[in-house]
Formats: C-alpha cells, structure tokens, sequence
C-alpha cells in the first residue's frame, strides 16, 4: 500500500498545475450537486416538517358573509370524507398595505391570536416583543419581501377605512404565510381582534374550516357551494384551497431552481470525468518507457493502476469535500432567495446523508472511470513497454503530409496535429457539446427572465391586460361598458370572468369569454379557443385526469343542468390551480341563463400611466365597479420574484460555464505541451517563433471547439423548450414557449470560442521559456 502511495503523489507532485485545475473542477462539481440536493430534497421536506408540527389540516375553507349555518356545520360534519374538521370566526378582507417602499393589495385573514387550535396551529418565528395597544402578528414574508421589522406600524387600508397596527412579531403557519398562496394569516390579541371586528362590522366576518379528509378531492367544497351559493356568486363566497396546491405554490420555484442545479452539475462532473479519462490515456502514452521500468524492478500491473485510480481519488476527494464545504456557507443565500417567494424561514444545518450522497455518487464515477480506463496497462508487457509501446512497427498515416499541402504552414501543421490526435479532439468536441448547451439553455433563461419577460409573464396563464373593473350587479353593463372604452388611453375593454362548473361532481374553475380571437395572452399548446357555443379547453392536468382528448365529449354541469360539449384545445398555465376550463358566453348561458358578465379587461395604450387612469375610473364611475385592480402592478409584484431568481441561475451558470471551458483547455493545453516537447524544440530549431508555435497549437484546438460548440448550441436553442417542458410539468406548464433569440445565442457561442482561442494562447505562452538545445538533447 506505501509503494501505491509512493507512485500517487509522485503523479500528482509532477503536475500540480493539472492538479489544482481539476480539483478546482471538482470543487464546482461537489459544490453544484450537494447545494442542489440539499434544496431538491431538504426543501420540500422542510415545509412538510413545518406542516407536521403545526398540524396542518388536508384543506380549509373560507365561507364569507354569515353564510355558515347549522345546514352547512351538519354536512361537514357528517360527510363520510370528512376524518376531522374545525372551524373559527375570523375577518376576511382584501386590503391595501405599503410594501417593499410601495404599496400592495392582497387578501388577510384577521384571526384570534389567543384562540386555541388543534388543526392548521400557528407559530412565530425569531425574536417577538410584548404586545401593547394594536399590536399585531404578521407573515414572515412581509419582512423578508415587504421590508417590515419590528415595532414597524403596518397600515391596512380596507375600502375606505385605515387600520393602523404595530408589529410585535413575524409568524409562520401551513396555509397562510406566502404571498403566492393567495391570502395571509394575520393575529392579533382578543382585545385588538375585537376593536378591528368593531371598526369593520359583520360584512367582513367569516368561517374559516378546517378539514382532514380520507380522500383529497373536491366533493366537500362542492357540496359545500351546493349549500349556500347561487349563481355567478359562487367564486366569492366560499374560497378552498387544498394543502398539496399549497405546497406546490409555496416550493415548486426552489424545486425548479434545484434541478436546474443538479443537471448542470451533473454537466460539470461529466466534464471532470472525460478529462481524467484523457489524463489517464494522456500519462500512460507520455509514461510508457517508465511504467515499463516500474514492471521491470517488481511493481505489479493492479499496483500501478491502482496507484493511477488513488491519483484522481484523491484530487476527487479534496476538490468535493471543499465544494461540499461551501455549499453550506452558500445555503443562507438560497435560503434567503427562497424565502421572498415561499415565506418559508428555511435553516439548514449539516446533512450528513446528502454531503455522503454527493461525495459517493463523485469517488464511485471516478474510481470506475480511472479503472476501466487505467485497464490496458495489464496488456503493456515491460519489454513493449521500454520500446515506447512499439511492438513491430508504429506507422500511423501521415495526414496532410507537408510536400503535398498547400496553405499557411502554421496552420497546416495545426490541423495535422488535430488529425494526429483525434481521439483527443473528439474528447474536446463532447466537452464543448456538453458546456455550450448548458449555456445556451442559460441564456434562453436569462434572456426570458431579464431582458423581454413576455413569455415568462404567460406562465401562470393570466390575461396581460393593464387593468381590470369588477362591475357591480346593478350596473348598466352595456354603457358602462361603452364610456370606459371611450375614455382617453383605452386600447380595447374585454370581459373575461370566472365562475364553477362541474365536472364528475367535482366544481372546476371556468373561463368565459365572448371572444377567444381577441384574447391577447395564448395559453393554448395543442389545439384552438372554443368558438362554437358547443366547445370548450380544458386543461393539459385535467385532460390527463379524465383521459380526455381533443375532440372528445364531455359533460358540464350546473345544477340541475347538463350540457355536453366538445373539447377543441388543451390550456396550460400555473394560475388558479391546473384545473380549468374555457368557454365562450355562449356556452356558459345553457348551464346557467343568468349568468353575467362583470369583470372587464381594460387595454391601454402605450405609455398611459395606469395608477392615473384608475384614479379617473374611480372618480367617473366609482359608483358602478365593486373593485379595479392595477393588473400591471400586480403582475409584476406576482411574478418578479421568480424572474429574479432565474435571471440569477442563469447568470451563474453562464459563469461557471465559461470557467469550465478554461480549465479544461488548461488541463488538455498544458498535457499537450509536455507530450509534445521534443517535437517543439526540433521546430525551434529549425526557425519557428514562439508565436508560431503558439498559433499552430491554438489552431489544433478551434475545430473540435468550434464543432462542439455548434452542436451544443443548435441542441440547446433546438431542445430548450422540451427541457422546460418536463422541467414544468407538475405546475401545469405543458409546452414551454420561452423565446429563443439567436442572435444572443449566437453572440454567446461566439464568446465561448473566442475565450476558448485567448486561453489557449495564454496557456501557449510558456512555450516561450522552451529551449531548444535543451529539449532537443533530452
């Protein structure tokens, strides 16, 4: 065992500059894997720990307008699905708060804080401080995104009504503790609960219920709307929402992140791995006439493999136990990233099963990597060995022999040397293939994220318009209407509502529009919007739930009415759930004739201030809209976080990208030089420059790099969307449509081989301390 030791630091003493690249390569590799392991798996786990500890129920239900009777507590009680509920009286209203130096409208739910609970319990998070007059407990993400702290006042305007508190401290709960997830738990004392229940009245009270079910599905909260709504009320008086949408709201951008990561080190590691495979084949041809003298004196064939395999082992080893190191050190900052969008307060401490995973998974690949390719040394009897690895005769063809080519000799000499060396060039070329389609696919995100977000802003599947108007029931629709689309600024003005059907007795979230052609956000990846007032989309998700397909029947219902309709599309998108269908008004009038229309999409032009054009909404027709909603406004608050996010991977990945590519050619540059050294010495001799030599080498590399790199490229602008396709499946994103903008692609590709091209000549650079004498009497 001393002498296999022996034998491995003596390879690595000899080349400690291919040894500090690799296990820099290595650093990256373990670094990249156990950061986007601990995510992927700790992550997830994290939030179910959270909802363990707390006892968070299966689902909860919010029925508002003291429409809970002893009609509707009977039949959760009694449901044959129902395992265990509870309910409480809270105050559920949107309101109006200052947030992240702007301001923000969001739904609350005003809880009880010293009401005891068995299901769905609370918990605060860090230091608290006495309460006093007003006090108040809020979500952690209001102080990780809102930019709260303690002792902070925290206004909430509600219609007209101004509620001033003061924080005392951040809190964490299952359902009600990300923005993302639609509403959030604020507490408070009795007391303070009771003064705000005052100022408010019973127009704000409602039932929160919570409910642990034996089969997670919709048949409660239908039964449940059966009881109390009516008509188009139904999407506001009962809001219910499942723990498994929670959970995928609160940790899919995490997840997807992790992935992301977790590829693109698998990328790095498969780098790392082909190179100690050229190192490897590299040593043994530059070594032969010494491993056969190690044969001689007594050392064995598995001794000296071995000692190769403990070489790279080693490297391994350091390079992954320093990256698994910091990756721990970086985990805060993911944490912190996380937590604007999940509002989850993630700490994460050493884990010893992922830090052994990502350690195992990098020792095994190059222990079978250096072995199998350590492997033909057996054959190398000592004596065959001595001659170089001559057995009779060596004559290798002589591609493009000088006498007979025509062009620069410099570079004539390179592309010789490319031919001399293919197996060498094809090794650079799977490389190339392998960096510039994780950068590609880093560009595509980037430029999505950061640069023209349109297709990331159809993600969740919402209509881009700049501003909705809620219509009251009693408005005269048809001038309404008419006097808004007239009004200074306005592109166009659309209706687009929502309201409950049911499919298999389960109520699904519908769409309803007059007409799809003028809907300017296209969420449809196969197929077209219904026109006919037979049609309907559905979704992907729901699709595949029901084995349906375009051109299938299916059956809607609406009370007591059924009305069978034909599919013409699949939807995707992440908004609402991945439950929904689209239909036109139409339609929606044979499963319910006094349905109306009240939400209308306003378009504005160009340029028009949309904070000022609802101000003159208000102030004209205040009297006949329930609600207006800066949608610009609230799109960008929705979705920036995540745009933050990616841009950031994206950013990184182009970097680590770029590094790879200079350690590789540092390692395969560097091996060159030593393997060619008596043949560069004979050319200096002879009368060539140490530029000329650096050129001809430099030149022998751009093919294979330029090839790779166009591969990888063609694959990454070609296969991106696919990717991300699987990538955002689970949250309901079918067909990716990210937009591919050759033109940066190409830009960048063009950087990897101008990189590529300085690097090898700042690596051939040492050619110039040659001596030919030297080298040529060695």
């Amino acid at each position: 065992m001393k002498k296999i030791f022996m034998l491995s630091f003596a390879n690595i003493r000899k080349s400690k500059g291919q040894t500090v690249s690799l296990f820099i390569m290595f650093l990256v590799a373990g670094f990249l894997l156990n950061a986007g392991l601990l995510v992927f798996i700790n992550f997830g786990s994290f939030f179910e720990k959270i909802t363990d500890e707390l006892n968070t129920s299966d689902a909860y239900h919010i029925i508002g307008m003291n429409l809970y009777n002893e009609e509707v507590d009977r039949y959760i009680r009694n449901n044959h699905n129902v395992l265990e509920m509870e309910k409480f009286d809270s105050l559920y209203t949107w309101a109006s708060i200052p947030y992240n130096g702007g301001t923000r409208e969001l739904a609350f739910l005003l809880n009880d804080g010293d009401l005891e609970r068995n299901l769905s319990k609370w918990k605060l998070i860090g230091e608290h401080l006495p309460t006093d007059s007003m006090s108040i407990y809020v979500p952690y993400v209001l102080n990780v995104d809102g930019g709260y702290e303690l002792n902070d006042e925290f206004e909430m305007k509600i219609d007209d009504t101004i509620i001033k508190f003061t924080i005392k401290g951040f809190t964490e709960d299952g359902f009600f503790s990300s923005v993302d997830t639609g509403v959030l738990g604020l507490y408070m004392p009795h007391e303070t609960y009771e003064k705000v229940r005052e100022i408010l009245g019973d127009s704000y009270k409602g039932t929160v219920v919570f409910t642990n079910l034996i089969k997670n599905d919709k048949s409660l909260e239908t039964g449940i709307r059966e009881l109390i709504e009516q008509g188009n009320m139904m999407t506001r008086s009962v809001l219910s929402i499942d723990l498994p949408i929670i959970q995928l709201s609160r940790t899919m951008m995490a997840s997807m992140t992790a992935a992301m990561i977790v590829v693109f080190s698998a990328i790095v590691a498969s780098v790392c791995l082909i190179v100690i495979r050229f190192k490897i084949n590299n040593n043994i041809e530059e070594d032969m006439m010494k491993i056969g003298s190690l044969k001689a004196i007594g050392y064995t064939s598995r001794q000296i493999i071995y000692s190769i395999a403990l070489q790279f082992l080693l490297i391994a080893f350091a390079g992954s136990i320093g990256g698994i190191s910091i990756s721990y050190f970086t985990i805060p900052i993911y944490s912190l990233i996380f937590e604007s969008q999940s509002g989850l307060h993630w700490i994460q401490g050493f884990d010893g099963i992922i830090s052994g995973i990502t350690l195992g998974i990098i020792l095994l690949a190059v222990v079978m990597v250096t072995l199998i390719s350590a492997a033909r040394i057996r054959r190398l009897h000592p004596i065959i060995a001595l001659r170089g690895g001559i057995i009779t005769h060596n004559f290798r063809k002589n591609y493009l022999p000088l006498h007979k080519s025509k062009g620069n000799l410099t570079i004539v000499l390179a592309f010789k040397s490319m031919f001399q060396n293919m197996k060498q060039s094809v090794m650079i070329g799977i490389i190339l293939i392998a960096v510039s389609f994780s950068s590609t696919f880093a560009v595509i995100m980037f430029y999505n994220s950061a640069i023209d977000t349109k297709a990331f802003n159809e993600i969740p599947g919402v209509e881009l318009s700049n501003a909705m108007a809620v219509l009251n029931d009693d408005a005269d629709t048809e001038q309404l209407v008419k006097k808004i689309r007239d009004l200074d600024g306005v592109r166009k003005v659309q209706f687009i509502d929502e309201t409950m059907v049911k499919i298999d007795d389960n109520d699904t979230l519908t769409y309803v529009m007059e007409d799809y052609s003028k809907k300017e956000t296209d969420i449809i990846y196969e197929g077209r919007y219904p026109i006919h007032m037979n049609e309907v989309v559905i979704s992907g998700h729901l699709a595949e739930m029901l084995q349906k397909n375009i051109g299938d029947n299916i059956t809607l219902k609406n009370g007591e009415r059924e009305v069978e309709f034909i599919i013409t599309g699949l939807s995707q998108g992440i908004n609402r759930g991945l439950m929904k269908i689209f239909m036109t008004y139409d339609s929606i009038l044979k499963l319910d004739p006094n349905f109306k229309q009240q939400n209308l999409q306003i378009y504005l032009n160009k340029g028009v201030d949309v904070p000022e054009f609802i101000k003159t909404l208000e102030n004209s027709y205040g009297d006949s809209i329930m609600t207006i909603v800066d949608a610009d406004k609230n799109m960008e608050q929705s979705i920036g976080i995540y745009i933050s996010i990616v841009s950031k991977v994206g950013i990184a990945i182009l970097i680590i990208t770029m590094a790879v590519v200079v350690f590789v050619l540092y390692l395969i540059i560097s091996s060159a030089i030593i393997r060619r050294k008596h043949e560069l010495g004979i050319q200096k001799a002879v009368g060539f420059t140490t530029f000329q030599l650096m050129n001809q080498i430099s030149f022998g590399f751009m093919p294979p790099v330029i090839i790779g790199v166009f591969i990888g490229t063609i694959a990454g602008m070609t296969q991106g969307n696919k990717i991300m396709s699987i990538a955002q499946r689970s949250m309901g994103v079918m067909k990716a449509n990210y937009i591919i903008n050759t033109l940066w692609i190409i830009s960048f590709s063009i950087a990897i081989v101008i990189i590529s091209y300085i690097t090898s000549m700042l690596i051939t650079y040492s050619i110039r301390k040659i001596s030919a004498y030297k080298l040529v009497s060695e």
